[in-house]
C-alpha cells in the first residue's frame, strides 16, 4: 500500500490502543509500557515535589535578599545544578548517601506493599538527582521574574500603604512572579520523562526510562517507537495543560477571552 494509507492505519491502530507488538518477546508495546509506566510516575512525581520545594525559598530569597550572601550562595548552588549532568549528580550522591554513610540502597526497587519506608529509599536519590538540576533552572527563573515584579509600582503602593513586606512578597509578588515559571514547568515534565532514561538506568528502577533504554539497546524499534511517543505525547499534554492553568493564575487572560 502507499506509504501515506500505511501512515494512516498506523494512526487509526493507535488511537484504538493498538501501538504494535515487540519484535524480541512479541507482547503488545502499550501494555509493557503500562506495566514500566507506575514507577516512573511516582519518580518524577517525586523529582517534581523536590524541584518545586527547593526552587520556591530558592528563587524567593535569591529576589529578595539581592546581592547578598543568601543571593550568590543560592545562584551558585543553582549555577552547579544546570551545569552538572544527571549521571554525574547521580554518582555523587551514590558515593556519598551508598558508598560512604550507606543510608540509602544503591540500587532497585521495593514495591510499597513490602512498607512504605522501604520502598520510598527507593526512591529518594532519583529523584533528587532527577529534580536537582530543574530546581536550579526553576529557581533562575523565578529570581528573574520575582525582582521584575517586586520593582513594579503596585508593589511600591502596597508598601507605601504600610503592609507587611513577606504579605506583599507571597500575597501579590509571587503570583505575578510565578507564570513564566509555570512555562517552565510545563514543558519540564516532557524533559523529566528523558532524564528518566538515565537515573532509571543509574539506579536500575524498572521504570519507563529503563524500558527505552532497553529498547533502544536491544534495537526493538516498535517498543522504541511507542516510547518516542508517549515522550511526544507528555510534551503535548503539558503545553496544553500549562495553558489551562493560565486561566487560573492570570484573571486577564480570562477576561481577554470574554
Amino acid at each position: 500500500r502507499p506509504l501515506l494509507m500505511q501512515y494512516v492505519a498506523w494512526l487509526g491502530q493507535l488511537v484504538q490502543g493498538d501501538w504494535g507488538s515487540s519484535i524480541l518477546n512479541g507482547r503488545p508495546v502499550l501494555t509493557d509500557m503500562l506495566w514500566y509506566l507506575p514507577v516512573s510516575l511516582e519518580l518524577i512525581g517525586l523529582a517534581l515535589c523536590v524541584s518545586i520545594t527547593i526552587a520556591l525559598p530558592s528563587g524567593i530569597l535569591a529576589a529578595v535578599r539581592q546581592n547578598t550572601w543568601v543571593d550568590y550562595s543560592a545562584m551558585t548552588t543553582a549555577l552547579v545544578g544546570v551545569s552538572a549532568p544527571d549521571f554525574f549528580f547521580g554518582v555523587v550522591m551514590l558515593l556519598l548517601f551508598t558508598i560512604t554513610f550507606d543510608v540509602f540502597p544503591s540500587s532497585g526497587w521495593t514495591p510499597i506493599s513490602q512498607g512504605v519506608g522501604v520502598h520510598l529509599s527507593h526512591l529518594i536519590m532519583p529523584a533528587i538527582t532527577l529534580g536537582f538540576s530543574h530546581a536550579a533552572i526553576l529557581a533562575r527563573m523565578l529570581r528573574g521574574t520575582m525582582l521584575e515584579v517586586i520593582r513594579m509600582e503596585y508593589i511600591t503602593t502596597a508598601r507605601a500603604k504600610g503592609v507587611n513586606g513577606w504579605v506583599v512578597i507571597v500575597k501579590h509578588a509571587l503570583k505575578n512572579a510565578l507564570i513564566p515559571v509555570v512555562t517552565i514547568l510545563g514543558l519540564q515534565l516532557g524533559f523529566l520523562i528523558g532524564g528518566a532514561v538515565v537515573v532509571e538506568t543509574l539506579f536500575a528502577l524498572p521504570g519507563l526510562g529503563s524500558f527505552g533504554m532497553q529498547a533502544i539497546f536491544a534495537r526493538d524499534y516498535p517498543q522504541v517507537q511507542g516510547f518516542i511517543l508517549f515522550v511526544a505525547l507528555v510534551f503535548t499534554c503539558s503545553n496544553v495543560l500549562v495553558d489551562v492553568l493560565y486561566a487560573f493564575i492570570d484573571p486577564r487572560i480570562r477576561y481577554e477571552a470574554k
